[in-house]
């Protein structure tokens, strides 16, 4: 199958996620025909929302959720229990190795109130045949947590000494692999001074079998995989938390799976896939609220489901699916309170600002992104209340020129307005200021981000110490980008390269579809036009939500930042193209076909570029046929 796939689109997976999704896709059309015809106009439209984002959800996960991490890793971690402490490795049967395999995950912070269990750099690999006559291997240098160490020379020893100049090492797995072959030499341990410890040597060699021939995402973390997975574990498992420059309930959502589930790379980027799942139906819900019209809810959500960055960003444990969730749900519930009218509803306008400052508060709690979005929440806010005013206004002034002509509605508004304005603004205080920080606080609880326990005064330093850490932050990415760069698509960041044994390739860069890139700008700028000038309610939401999003990255953030910044803003970004195809099919009904065309391009530049944007299985000259720009670089 993977041949024939590999023939037909130079990637090895894609004609198996192909065979699923018909077939899902069948099953859910099949589903569908056992509803009732006899329906009113209402319900045959919600039942073919239902039906639509059902069937682009579906074929969406089944992309999104295909070979997303191995469920298998290592369970035990080893540990010095003194600063050059040494262990001895005995090779029984076959000598002769040509690559030294080791990977870390974290120690015991707990055990070591002095310090925390750090990493395996500084090791020392030794080798000898007689047990007095020691040559230096290697010397393990800094390497991810999580990422797997390789190696390479020509050796062949008996014995093998690794030792340990400090206390603070950790190391999970080590492997020599048989020269020239595909497996890895038996060992075991020969002699270990702390055999009967909580830690003794055997930790080292224990999970053989875990040990991979040829590592890759798949097996491994990588990029930002070395910070947050690490959280969540220490989280999950009760630890004193090495770093943390992030609020941390997306990592808590993380750690929740793997106490659950155990420790991978599956569970461990799980969450955020189906974070970036339920995405879909929330951005369908959003585009109904702001179109009521089922066919360009329908397209935006093709159009999120095409979106590179939206897959990618999804498959990689990070805490942007989360914090993107939250945001987009703030939104929903602020377009909702918008386009509505307390006067016909007090009670309820109230409802969808309390869930509003919710979602809010989670985003916050998740990153502090969404603390730019939050500002989008109050333009809204606030344009609406000037709506009501104005409403106030008119009714004051139609009363006072007709006297005699009391209309009951006017009166209405007249008398409530001033209640209802200074009520819905105390009320906003507690959703939007109250509520936000008791969810921004409690969410630590479950953490040991410090020794002497949670405390309001604790979190606060944390706060601060976090600020301080991103304004003086000074480190440099050779795939770095500036804020302009992202309007273009001109430079993703590549997470990841690596050949295979075999010749094959596995890539994965962050950057947006670049049909959807390309005609968000021009698309925004009508967006522009239309708010101001036309003062459309559509565009001024769109304007709002992507300028505060936007513009924080380039007027505040002076740090280096990478293209997957712009993830928030993409969503309305592809409101944006959205908008504008409605325009478009508007002004005259026979450009419909140039909007499906499009679509219909979007969605094969989507397929065409999984082999960079998903790391599956593709060639070397593929991956270079790919790279369109001269700032694209895939390997």
């Amino acid at each position: 199958m993977k041949d024939i796939s590999l023939a037909l689109f130079q990637n090895k997976e894609l004609l198996s996620i192909l065979m699923v999704c018909a077939v899902i896709s069948a099953a859910i059309i099949l589903f569908f025909r056992f509803i009732p015809e006899k329906m009113n106009h209402s319900r045959i439209s919600r039942h073919k929302d239902l039906l639509n984002v059902s069937l682009i959800t579906a074929c969406y996960a089944v992309v999104s959720l295909w070979h997303l991490g191995s469920s298998v890793f290592f369970k035990t971690t080893w540990q010095p229990q003194k600063a050059g402490q040494q262990i001895i490795f005995e090779l029984p049967g076959e000598t002769h190795f040509d690559a030294v395999y080791s990977i870390y995950c974290e120690g015991d912070n707990n055990s070591n109130p002095a310090t925390y269990q750090l990493s395996m750099e500084g090791m020392i690999l030794e080798g000898s045949d007689d047990l007095e006559q020691w040559s230096q291997i290697t010397v393990f240098p800094q390497k991810g947590i999580y990422q797997y160490l390789i190696t390479s020379g020509d050796w062949d020893y008996h014995y093998v000494r690794l030792r340990c100049p400090d206390k603070n090492g950790t190391l999970s797995e080590i492997g020599f692999r048989a020269y020239g072959g595909s497996v890895f030499l038996p060992v075991r341990v020969y002699e270990d001074e702390y055999a009967d410890s909580v830690y003794p040597a055997s930790l080292v060699i224990d999970e053989q079998s875990v040990l991979t021939i040829e590592p890759s995402w798949y097996d491994e973390s990588y990029f930002d995989e070395v910070y947050h997975p690490r959280n969540a574990w220490e989280i999950a498992n009760g630890q004193y938390m090495y770093a943390s420059v992030h609020p941390l309930l997306g990592t808590c959502i993380i750690a929740l799976f793997i106490r659950l589930f155990g420790f991978s790379p599956l569970v461990y980027r799980l969450p955020g896939a189906l974070f970036g799942i339920m995405l879909l139906p929330l951005f369908h819900a959003v585009l109904k609220q702001m179109f009521r019209n089922s066919s360009y809810a329908f397209l935006g959500t093709l159009f999120l489901a095409c979106d590179f960055m939206h897959l990618t960003t999804s498959r990689i444990a990070t805490l942007e699916p989360f914090s993107v969730f939250w945001i987009l749900l703030m939104y929903y519930w602020m377009i909702r309170y918008y386009k509505s009218s307390f006067y016909k509803d007090f009670k309820g306008s109230l409802k969808l600002l309390l869930y509003c400052g919710i979602a809010m508060g989670l985003g916050i709690a998740t990153k502090w992104t969404a603390c730019y979005s939050a500002v989008g929440l109050a333009i809204l806010l606030f344009t609406n209340l000037f709506h009501r005013f104005s409403e106030y206004r008119h009714a004051v002034k139609a009363l006072k020129d007709n006297p005699e002509e009391q209309d009951s509605s006017l009166l209405y508004i007249r008398n409530v307005f001033p209640r209802y304005f200074f009520q819905t603004i105390g009320w906003c205080f507690l959703f939007f200021i109250g509520i936000p920080l008791l969810i921004y606080f409690v969410s630590y609880i479950p953490t040991k981000v410090w020794r002497d326990g949670w405390s309001v005064r604790n979190v606060i330093r944390q706060i601060v110490y976090m600020y301080k850490y991103h304004i003086n932050l000074t480190a440099t990415h050779p795939y770095q980008s500036m804020w302009y760069q992202w309007l273009l698509d001109a430079r993703p960041i590549w997470y990841f390269g690596r050949a295979t044994r075999d010749g094959f390739y596995n890539s994965i860069a962050c950057f947006s579809n670049p049909l959807l890139c390309w005609a968000g700008l021009p698309s925004f700028l009508l967006v522009v036009y239309d708010a101001v000038v036309h003062r459309n309610k559509n565009a001024w939401i769109i304007l709002t939500g992507y300028l505060t999003a936007f513009l924080p990255w380039v007027t505040l953030v002076e740090r280096c930042v990478f293209a997957y910044h712009f993830y928030p803003t993409s969503f309305f970004m592809i409101m944006s193209v959205v908008y504008a195809g409605r325009r478009l099919v508007k002004l005259n009904q026979n450009f419909s076909w140039v909007v499906t065309a499009f679509a219909m391009a979007v969605v094969i530049v989507f397929v065409i570029f999984l082999p960079v944007t998903a790391g599956f299985t593709t060639t070397t000259a593929y991956i270079k046929l790919l790279e369109w720009l001269p700032g694209w670089w895939f390997g």
